[in-house]
């Protein structure tokens, strides 16, 4: 849950825009302009606001010649958030070694 408290509105606002590009958010939009029963302007559209990671995960179709596998992609898609501190961290290196940021150590039983 993000809190605003007076004076912190730009570390909530932050907050704010980091989880829904996080999450994700999708418009779907309907909208007809119409002259008695003629249809002068009719609009079908659904946008959908997210950060590259969400929207690869999700399996959202980028646009043609977008090449997936350069080093910057697998990287972005290679990290996860740490469970303590929420830094991210490559997921092989965090579940090996630990968060390099908080000292959190992944250790199965």
């Amino acid at each position: 849950m993000v809190v605003l408290r007076p004076g912190s509105s730009q570390d909530g606002l932050k907050q704010i825009l980091d989880r829904m590009l996080d999450k994700g958010i999708a418009i779907d939009l309907n909208a007809r302009a119409c002259l008695s029963d003629f249809e002068l302007l009719g609009i079908n559209a659904t946008v959908i606001l997210s950060s590259f990671r969400t929207a690869a995960k999700i399996g959202m179709d980028f646009p043609e010649g977008t090449n997936l596998n350069t080093p910057a992609w697998k990287d972005l898609l290679s990290k996860q958030p740490c469970p303590l501190c929420g830094k991210e961290w490559r997921t092989k290196d965090l579940k090996e070694e630990g968060c390099p940021w908080c000292g959190w150590n992944y250790r199965p039983k």
